[in-house]
């Protein structure tokens, strides 16, 4: 939830409201602007009883629930707390809506509320989750629900409700399926609707994606998404909007749409979960007729800097013939759903007809070197990658340079998972960075990865900045099946500057591929951990770095333990000093420590190590 857009929000309705215009839609009195503009600063400030609340606010509104749920203050409020109320208030509200339901489909305002109701009619209706998340399934980082998002689901999964109010959600959600079903030719092209559309094919397939009031661009299908089992005529409802828009003489021209490409991706997405077949079928159908056509491209560059523009043009014709797909941005944006969905035949089809002898352009270009990057994360065939990555290998400095770095990474990762080019990689890395041929450039390897700066740039840095990019290289590199050299580089550095690194949030997850990584040796594991003795004071009364104290104290031998743990005992004052430290005081038991080194070691070491007992002596 964007906290600044919110506060212009208040902000601005309540400099109208002065004006005597009190929020847009449906006009209402200045009492009833009043009641709902300090409800949502209520709601701003956090609820200790969201549910009286909700249930006080929705009774206010009995017999004026479609004119309010049209003014925009107001469609905010019941929007934040329609989560909350009890089944007597919802079941009027799905009556009242149910009655007027195309102009509410329609509404500005209104229809944020209709589709709210919509994701709780289905929670309460299904109120059982599965173990599949959307966000595993799309390949992307899935990440923790926001409190308030979470709350809601909680109460409506966890409240009892009746068998009959239960009844009257799911035919809901079924009733409102219909109608946007058999009304899709006016709906697909209103911003309004088509969002009641979107939201309501994801519930019928089980995907619950919360909206928030206020998040800025809605709901995102990589966070918070969850699936729940869901009757199985509810999956034949869904796969009918598939079978009719595909049907539509105007079927081709939907990736170009805004509204209709993000309809066809959220269809993509709902396919995948339940019929992968008829995923495919559309997949090569808009693939073939929408997004093969090949059209002139000329000057793609117009919103890069001039110096970026010189470096894509000395690598690349400044006159190339691309698949229209790739000359706006809505197709793109369906492009990059569309491969994270399909399956490996329906991939292999993209690559050949979209990517092909393409891969270098489109990774330097601002607008596709992302759908570049989706490629990379989801490309399984190993013909395939190894063709993606013998045209990229040349460019890998010039992708350091006008900042694509991220293309870079994604190379790394699916040299990782693929196991392959993993040599030939790290020989690219080097040769863009500037350090091959020479023994002293050679060891700034490490430095020069976690910079993404080549050798002679590095020389004038004197920062702690780790980029995010080359943090992921580095940890991807280790984990290859011969890191040495730059296992090496970096057991070579002081340890005054690998503590700079590692307790920075970037690098501290160096360390945690460094220990984890099964081809980097236990001597040179060892190493690492002796190296950074003296420090893991420094590590353990920071936030990052008492990840690393941590990794490295669970990986160390009985012997080292000791002289860490010993370590902080002799400056437990410091480590009080910092509410890290003292987590780390508490959980390794410097107190019992300090009282009874022998007693210490029964809890964490192996008693029969000798050299452990000798430190404790």
């Amino acid at each position: 939830m964007g906290r600044r857009k919110k506060s212009r929000f208040f902000s601005n309705a309540k400099g109208f409201a002065k004006q005597g215009i009190y929020g847009r839609g449906t006009h209402i009195n200045d009492e009833t602007f009043s009641y709902f503009i300090n409800i949502l600063d209520a709601i701003k400030a956090g609820l200790d009883d969201p549910i009286n609340m909700a249930n006080n606010v929705f009774e206010q509104t009995a017999d004026q629930e479609l004119f309010l749920a049209s003014n925009q203050i107001v469609s905010k409020a019941l929007e934040s707390l329609i989560g909350y109320v009890d089944d007597t208030h919802l079941e009027r509200y799905f009556t009242k809506f149910g009655d007027s339901l195309r102009p509410m489909c329609s509404d500005p305002f209104a229809s944020h509320v209709l589709q709210k109701m919509i994701e709780i009619a289905f929670l309460r209706g299904c109120g059982k989750e599965t173990d599949t998340d959307v966000g595993a399934s799309l390949k992307s980082a899935k990440r923790t629900a926001t409190e308030i998002t979470q709350n809601e689901k909680d109460f409506n999964l966890k409240t009892e409700f009746s068998s009959a109010h239960r009844e009257q959600c799911l035919n809901f959600v079924v009733r409102i399926g219909k109608f946007v079903l058999n009304n899709m030719e006016d709906f697909v092209w209103d911003p309004c609707a088509n969002h009641i559309i979107r939201t309501t094919l994801l519930c019928l397939v089980g995907i619950y994606v919360p909206k928030v009031a206020f998040a800025k661009g809605g709901s995102d299908l990589t966070k918070n998404s969850t699936c729940f089992a869901v009757p199985t005529d509810w999956y034949n409802l869904m796969k009918e909007f598939a079978q009719r828009l595909q049907m539509w003489p105007q079927y081709k021209e939907f990736p170009y749409q805004e509204h209709s490409s993000a309809l066809l991706s959220v269809i993509f997405i709902a396919l995948r979960k339940v019929d992968k077949s008829m995923l495919k079928h559309l997949g090569k159908k808009i693939l073939r007729e929408a997004f093969q056509e090949e059209v002139s491209n000329k000057n793609t560059n117009d919103n890069y800097n001039d110096e970026q523009n010189e470096l894509v043009e000395s690598n690349s014709a400044t006159h190339h013939t691309l698949p229209k797909v790739y000359h706006h941005q809505s197709a793109i944006i369906l492009l990059e759903n569309m491969i994270c969905v399909a399956g490996t035949k329906l991939l292999t089809e993209v690559y050949t007809l979209l990517f092909k002898g393409r891969i270098a352009y489109l990774s330097k270009q601002p607008n596709t070197n992302f759908t570049v990057q989706k490629l990379l994360q989801n490309i399984s065939v190993l013909s395939e990658f190894e063709c993606v990555f013998n045209e990229l290998q040349p460019h890998i400095e010039t992708l350091l340079k006008i900042g694509h770095t991220g293309v870079v990474s994604d190379v790394c990762s699916a040299c990782l998972r693929l196991s392959c080019k993993q040599a030939q990689m790290v020989t690219a890395l080097q040769t863009a960075l500037h350090v091959t041929n020479n023994k002293d450039k050679g060891q700034q390897f490490f430095i020069c990865l976690i910079k993404l700066k080549p050798s002679e740039v590095l020389s004038n840095d004197q920062s702690n900045f780790i980029h995010l990019h080359g943090s992921l290289i580095v940890q991807h590199v280790l984990q290859f099946n011969k890191p040495i050299s730059l296992v090496n580089c970096i057991l070579n550095l002081p340890a005054t500057q690998l503590v700079k690194v590692f307790n920075t949030p970037n690098g501290s997850h160096i360390v945690d591929a460094f220990i984890k990584s099964k081809y980097v040796g236990e001597k040179s594991r060892e190493k690492l951990i002796r190296v950074l003795i003296g420090f893991y004071v420094d590590f353990a009364i920071t936030r990052h770095g008492s990840r690393v104290f941590e990794q490295c104290f669970n990986a160390a031998q009985d012997e080292l333990k000791v002289r860490i743990i010993k370590e902080l005992a002799d400056k437990a004052n410091m480590l009080k000093g910092s509410p890290y430290g003292r987590i780390i005081y508490s959980k390794y038991g410097l107190d019992t420590y300090k009282l009874s080194p022998s007693r210490w070691q029964s809890s964490f070491c192996n008693i029969n190590d000798p050299r452990a007992k000798s430190h404790i002596n």
